[in-house]
């Protein structure tokens, strides 16, 4: 951002997890990348705090057959 090669209006933290079956295999899904999520963005806050404002999240699962990247509402 600093050099000007990527654009100065924000970046995404993406973090998820993958599961196998629906039930509790995909519940320790969804708390391991809330845990993911929560963390990377506390370390972004201390170490970067000017990136901090233009930090978009994003928490998903993955499902590992169908490959699709389910979103979960934010908390």
């Amino acid at each position: 951002m600093r050099a000007g090669r990527i654009p100065d209006d924000g970046f995404l933290l993406l973090a998820s997890s993958p599961y196998g079956e629906i039930g509790v295999d995909r519940a320790r899904a969804e708390l391991k990348a809330r845990f993911l999520s929560q963390f990377a963005a506390d370390v972004i806050r201390t170490e970067y705090p000017d990136l901090a404002g233009k930090m978009f999240m994003r928490t998903a699962v993955l499902n590992g057959r169908s490959r699709v990247l389910e979103t979960l509402a934010a908390e």
